[in-house]
């Protein structure tokens, strides 16, 4: 799969579409839920935090030139217990991280685009698609990001320009009307879907991104890049719908685009939401699909990864369509469980790593 090289220009916006992910249709609504009208705020808290962390992997990278985490682990932790973190991480993308994405966009679609088709039918055609890309190679998908980034962008933008005649300011007021404890709950559920995520780019960074000076400005610029369109969405619609309507919607920026109407002749842009989704939450689980994939390759010394593409999307489907038994479970899952979960691995294991490789340079100097 690593079959080119991808550019500095192509890495920061694969960062920024991974940053964006999932977070499009779901931060407007967790952030409304604790943080009020505040939200934007806490997502600027976010961001910042997201910087402090990608400046961490960064720090880690440049202790290990050419290498990704898989091998950083085993570098640093040794064989046997490098391998089992390693495990860890593997599994967080392919039996977790991507299986949950396929299963949110099988339920976007199945509740809101097309209602009639059955949600497992939704996820494998979503799955092939995904397993299409898998087998063209990471160059091939760094080249498309290339081409729908700006598609991208520009769509974002006519949206939010069209809500604009819709912006009431007053219901962004008043700032600063919550506690400390919603707020922070606000900015760790940024951090948790949009931050700390993250660290598995380092299965791309250094490794496959020339120029590690300039991918290194890359790194935090995509990530920025992608906390400003979340901010954005977010305070639009907290703007337009207010707290209360916005906390109401399942996808508060699906319903956002529902409202767009000028001049009765352009309305009903909500295709144009889900096409924004589509494309952000497709480079997010390319990308973790293919960390899993070549950790796995990386782990068992498998000459050719590509071989178990079919076998391992086949098994995301079906994790889907088990892994969240119903909405209650799910949410409990993201606001509970997860945050907690992706912090072990997003902050913990890799400030350890870094100080063992440290250590370990200091002791290698001494001697």
């Amino acid at each position: 799969m690593n079959n080119d090289v991808v550019n500095v220009r192509q890495f920061m916006q694969l960062v920024a579409l991974f940053t964006i992910g999932s977070s499009i249709l779901f931060i407007p609504l967790s952030s409304a839920s604790s943080a009020k009208q505040d939200s934007w705020m806490a997502i600027l808290a976010g961001m910042a935090v997201t910087l402090g962390l990608v400046w961490l992997y960064v720090r880690l990278a440049r202790q290990a030139p050419g290498c990704t985490l898989v091998e950083m682990n085993r570098k640093w932790l040794g064989k046997w217990l490098g391998s089992i973190v390693s495990l860890l991480y593997i599994a967080t993308t392919l039996f977790l991280g991507a299986p949950s994405l396929l299963f949110y966009m099988g339920e976007f679609m199945a509740t809101q685009i097309m209602t009639q088709t059955p949600m497992p039918v939704l996820n494998a055609l979503f799955m092939l698609v995904v397993v299409m890309g898998l087998k063209l190679g990471l160059g091939t998908l760094a080249r498309a990001a290339e081409v729908l980034f700006p598609i991208f962008a520009a769509l974002f933008v006519a949206l939010a320009l069209l809500a604009s005649p819709e912006i009431k300011p007053e219901h962004l007021q008043p700032a600063f009307a919550i506690g400390a404890k919603p707020f922070l709950r606000a900015v760790v559920d940024y951090v948790g879907f949009s931050g700390m995520p993250l660290v598995f780019i380092l299965m791309l960074h250094p490794s496959v991104v020339g120029d590690t000076p300039k991918a290194e400005k890359a790194f935090f610029l995509g990530s920025v890049i992608g906390g400003a369109f979340l901010l954005v969405i977010t305070m639009v619609c907290i703007s337009v719908l207010g707290v209360e309507n916005t906390v109401q919607q399942a996808y508060p920026s699906y319903a956002l685009a529902k409202k767009i109407n000028v001049g009765n002749i352009l309305s009903r842009m909500e295709v144009f939401m889900a096409t924004l989704w589509i494309i952000s939450l497709y480079f997010k689980m390319i990308l973790y699909s293919y960390a899993g994939l070549r950790g796995i390759a990386q782990l068992l010394r498998i000459g050719n990864e590509r071989l178990l593409v079919l076998p391992l999307g086949a098994t995301m489907v079906v994790l889907s369509l088990i892994m969240y038994p119903d909405t209650a479970y799910r949410d409990w899952w993201d606001s509970k469980i997860w945050p907690t979960y992706i912090a072990t691995f997003g902050f913990l294991i890799p400030v350890v790593l870094l100080l063992v490789a440290k250590l370990r340079g200091k002791g290698r100097a001494s001697a």
